[in-house]
């Protein structure tokens, strides 16, 4: 760690960032009478599985759904009226979108905000809502944040980054002081990285408070550009594609948060759409909690810490922010089916039959007798028959985990059924 001051680059020159767990204790009390304390859990199927306490920090219940709320607030509440008068504009997935849309309307000034096309419906509708006006352009949150700047210049009203503006940085950070307070023995924090506010101000804090601490980020591996970007020293576009976790989908880091990370993140994980996806129903079913991908993140994670983290961690409790729920039901009915698969629960098999009367039936009987639940079943005789005399049958099969799917599928080979997994 380099101590209170973290350096960055701007425009060539390096300069000093005065953020310090001092900033941040303001951006608390400033956002206070405004933004509640989020609650944390304590969660007795996670603690059973990594053997050691765990919690959730539940970003997913604050103000707008999402832990952006508590940067927005603080920036904008440091604004004089007069630079308001024109109103704020923002890119934003949706979160940031939310979490200045609610700042705007309390402070009784217009919202502008710039979103990919693409950007969950409920999200859009939510900023909406709360009266913002949105406008959806661009592929990416990279193309929505030009256009915002672009509009920006034309009109000259306020633009507040998502995560590259100390004031919104401070603001993340407040998340860790209410852990300090609430886990106070906690050894380990996970945290999602997207542009890197939320994990560079939690960082700050925690290892200003308590070096021991560890404090582990989170990124999809289709967006991994800080985990890159830290790794080469400099700053990195990149991604791989789409992720469920729209949430930190984000091709290049904020350069203040680059710099902070870099002094004081102990680890940067990467986790699959699988694994968020698994995350995500974990939480629904253990929890009986809704989490977004991002949110989900750093409970999917939990199986990604690294033997040398836990050592130093040892039994201490282990903290995962959940940090958001905002997420959309189209998109969650994708998610879950993943979250299935993934987790040994639900399984596809074409087998090859004889076409002849009471093969399919026996077929099925043998599957019943495993305990395993048919979901769906596709009698083919037109494609993909190897013989004149075979037909493809497709099962959708629900199990209890990888395990009773080994035992279905050994019970197919013992009656010498041919079969071909297909996920």
């Amino acid at each position: 760690m380099l101590g209170s001051v973290f350096l960055v680059i701007r425009a060539g020159v390096l300069m000093a960032s005065q953020l310090t767990i001092e900033t941040v204790k303001e951006a608390a009390k400033r956002i206070r009478p405004y933004v509640a304390p989020s609650p944390v859990k304590y969660s007795v199927n996670l603690s059973k599985k990594m053997d050691q306490p765990v919690y959730l920090k539940l970003e997913n219940l604050n103000l707008s759904g999402s832990f952006k709320i508590r940067g927005a607030m603080n920036a904008l509440l440091q604004v004089g009226p007069e630079e308001l008068e024109s109103g704020v504009i923002a890119a934003s997935a949706g979160n940031h979108a939310q979490g200045v849309a609610h700042t705007c309307r309390l402070l009784g000034t217009k919202a502008t905000i710039f979103m990919p096309i693409h950007s969950p419906i409920v999200k859009a509708a939510a900023t909406r809502e709360l009266g913002a006006e949105v406008v959806l352009t661009g592929n990416s949150y990279e193309e929505a944040l030009g256009a915002a700047l672009e509009r920006q210049k034309q009109t000259g009203a306020l633009f507040l980054h998502g995560f590259n503006d100390e004031r919104v940085i401070a603001g993340q950070g407040t998340v860790a002081l209410e852990l300090l307070e609430q886990v106070p023995d906690m050894g380990l924090v996970l945290t999602s990285i997207g542009g890197g506010g939320l994990a560079a101000g939690v960082a700050l804090a925690i290892k200003e408070s308590n070096a021991s601490i560890q404090v582990v980020g989170v990124q999809s591996t289709s967006f991994p550009a800080m985990k890159q970007s830290l790794s080469a020293g400099k700053m990195t576009e990149f991604s791989t594609g789409y992720t469920i976790a729209d949430g930190i989908a984000i091709k290049v880091p904020g350069s203040k948060n680059f710099e902070i990370l870099n002094s004081c993140i102990d680890d940067i994980v990467l986790v699959s759409e699988d694994e968020i996806a698994s995350g995500v129903m974990n939480l629904m079913e253990w929890e009986h909690m809704l989490a977004e991908g991002a949110g989900a993140a750093a409970v999917a994670a939990l199986w990604k810490i690294s033997p040398q983290t836990f050592a130093k961690v040892q039994k201490r409790p282990i903290v995962c922010v959940v940090s958001g729920g905002n997420i959309d039901v189209n998109l969650l009915k994708r998610i879950i089916p993943i979250g299935l698969k993934h987790t040994g629960r639900l399984f596809r098999l074409a087998v090859m039959i004889q076409d002849r009367p009471g093969r399919l039936a026996e077929l099925l009987n043998i599957v019943s007798q495993t305990g395993a639940n048919l979901q769906d079943v596709t009698h083919n005789r037109l494609y993909n028959a190897v013989g004149f005399d075979d037909v493809e049958v497709i099962l959708d099969i629900e199990t209890i985990d990888n395990q009773h799917q080994d035992q279905v599928t050994q019970s197919l080979t013992r009656q010498k059924f041919k079969y071909t997994k297909l996920g």
